[in-house]
């Protein structure tokens, strides 16, 4: 069996100003080809998209073809090879059979390609992606890329991950589930690494939306030692700290998404507020956290007590969950 990744078009692959038809205005989203080839070593991909202009007549299903084909062609051009196309041309008011979320070209992908559905994706940044992929018991990824943060208060159904780009979106399905530790499990972990004089470095936080200021403090970290720790604010954490309306992702995509990370060794998920009993349990030799929190952090106080040191990391670029999805 085959596993696919189930691609929506406009607003995932290419730039979707509003009916987008014309060849002329083809342009893929920056990451796009960098992304489907990372994936195309474990996947393959078809495209389904709803086309409801071409039923309210704003475009025609020639249009619609003309545009299509360039961007295979030029997917085709990066090495990308997309097996088909599946189209819905009906405006929503016709209650057809083949609009998403509705599952029937996946049906029929699935017995055309011999689709592994369990170890499949749906991707898309709007609600009916999700419902398309849940109602075919396929794993789901909702990009805010495109028009996700506009219909992010539409989404009924929880998906798999939430995303900021396609690209970021390879993050959760690369996931390297063996580097998930309990408490318990990187105490006993620690104390061998101690033996063999490694430098083990921690750091914490949500890690809600993955986003580059994540991915530089998460560099820097790994940069201070041998052997770099995350600690992962739990669900209930999370809500503690930052209200209850968060996390975005829940805690095992977030510790999904850090696994697949070549900078991270291990990730550790905890209930507390803070991370003392973690750090309690790991004794690092350096313990890093953003510049704004300073050297008489919370953490501190713990990590001299075990002769290790607070590493204090710069802010990069301002960037911020909160941001990503603000007016969401």
């Amino acid at each position: 069996m085959n596993k696919f990744i189930f691609l929506d078009r406009d607003g995932t692959l290419n730039i979707d100003e509003g009916y987008t038809y014309k060849t002329k205005d083809l342009k893929f989203f920056p990451g796009v080809f960098k992304a489907l080839n990372l994936l195309k070593k474990n996947f393959k991909f078809i495209i389904i998209t709803n086309q409801s202009g071409i039923g309210r007549g704003y475009y025609t299903e020639r249009d619609f073809n003309k545009f299509n084909n360039r961007l295979v062609n030029e997917l085709k051009k990066q090495k990308i090879k997309i097996e088909k196309t599946y189209y819905c041309p009906h405006a929503p008011e016709k209650n057809c059979d083949c609009r998403k979320p509705n599952i029937k070209f996946i049906k029929e992908a699935e017995k055309e390609f011999d689709v592994d559905l369990k170890e499949s994706f749906v991707i898309g940044d709007h609600p009916h992606d999700i419902g398309l992929g849940k109602n075919a018991n396929t794993k789901t990824i909702y990009l805010l890329s495109g028009h996700g943060k506009k219909h992010f208060k539409e989404l009924k159904i929880k998906p798999d991950y939430i995303s900021d780009s396609l690209l970021e979106a390879i993050k959760f399905i690369n996931q390297k589930k063996e580097k998930i530790k309990t408490k318990k499990e990187i105490e006993k972990i620690a104390k061998g690494l101690k033996k063999k004089n490694k430098k083990i470095v921690t750091c914490n936080g949500c890690f809600d939306i993955l986003h580059p200021g994540h991915m530089y403090f998460l560099e820097q970290s790994k940069k201070q030692g041998d052997i770099l720790v995350v600690g992962l604010n739990s669900d209930s954490s999370v809500k503690e700290n930052k209200g209850p309306k968060r996390p975005i992702n829940n805690e095992r995509a977030r510790a999904a998404v850090l696994s697949s990370l070549d900078m991270v060794d291990y990730v550790v998920i905890f209930d507390e507020k803070t991370p003392i009993k973690l750090l309690e349990a790991i004794k690092p030799d350096v313990h890093c956290n953003g510049e704004e929190y300073g050297y008489d952090c919370i953490e501190a106080p713990t990590v001299k007590k075990y002769g290790g040191k607070i590493h204090l990391i710069r802010n990069f670029g301002g960037f911020s969950t909160t941001k990503l999805i603000k007016g969401v």
